[in-house]
């Protein structure tokens, strides 16, 4: 990248606390406005946001007298706070007639990482390769340090972005799952589907998972309290009852006749356990 010093390891992560790091140390970001702005320029890198949309993440409702005037002036606070940091870091934000952009190149920023790994997922799918769409998922999954930006003030940044890039986490982590069962390792996957269920009690995929990694281990009482725990969870909260496909997933198990991986029977998969 030109002006950047290439010979010096770059890496930015938003993907869990905001961190920057040069060869492996962690530069300190002031907090406040200019942590969020920085924030805010990672979650759109290469790509150039709009002064009135910064200015919305930064300050929300309670704008300063001149906003504009007021994010120049963090902006070229934060440019001297990556100067003093060396590796040419200041010239990595650039200033447009619509707005502001930072410009890094995809393999030093985890989110852009994450959607990569992502999309060689998606080829590896395509191609009907399971087991290196799995590789690629827990590649990309392995990015979370945990929620993302957690320590950015900003309401409109935690309302109108984090929670897309949060969903892409999620169905990230369902197709993980989809492709670890398909693959056989349902007992490796209920400890972690627990959890994921305990974070997420509304997202019947994941309940879903959870069942069939639970009956495909033989374990077919907890699967069936599985069942019975997240139908209870969507009508006492929600008012509705779990959808056809999870219904149709409880019918095969009171029977049964859950296929096992790759097609096998699901009976002959609890009887050997």
């Amino acid at each position: 990248m030109k002006g950047v010093c290439t010979s010096r390891s770059l890496s930015f992560r938003v993907l869990g606390p905001l961190s920057v790091l040069v060869d492996n140390r962690s530069l300190p970001i002031p907090g406040g406005k200019q942590r969020t702005l920085l924030g805010a320029l990672l979650l759109h890198a290469n790509e150039v946001v709009p002064v009135d949309e910064l200015v919305e993440h930064i300050w929300g409702d309670e704008l300063p007298h001149r906003p504009r005037r007021a994010l120049h002036t963090y902006l070229t606070r934060l440019r001297h706070t990556l100067a003093r940091q060396g590796a040419g870091l200041a010239r990595l934000i650039h200033t447009s007639g619509a707005g502001y952009l930072i410009e890094i190149p995809p393999d030093q920023l985890d989110l852009t990482r994450f959607r990569t790994l992502l999309g060689n997922a998606n080829s590896a799918a395509g191609r009907g390769d399971r087991a290196t769409e799995s590789v690629h998922l827990a590649e990309a999954l392995a990015l979370w340090r945990g929620p993302v930006l957690p320590d950015v003030q900003s309401e409109s940044l935690h309302r109108d972005v984090v929670p897309r890039i949060t969903e892409d986490w999620v169905r990230a982590t369902e197709r993980y799952c989809d492709s670890g069962l398909a693959l056989g390792r349902h007992e490796e996957l209920v400890g972690s589907l627990r959890v994921l269920t305990l974070k997420y009690p509304f997202h019947e995929r994941l309940w879903q998972h959870l069942m069939l990694a639970l009956y495909r281990s033989g374990r077919r009482g907890e699967a069936l309290a599985a069942y019975a725990e997240m139908g209870n969870r969507l009508r006492e909260d929600l008012g509705v009852d779990p959808c056809a496909e999870v219904r149709h997933l409880h019918l095969a198990m009171l029977r049964d006749e859950v296929p096992g991986p790759r097609g096998q029977p699901g009976g002959a998969v609890a009887r050997a356990k």
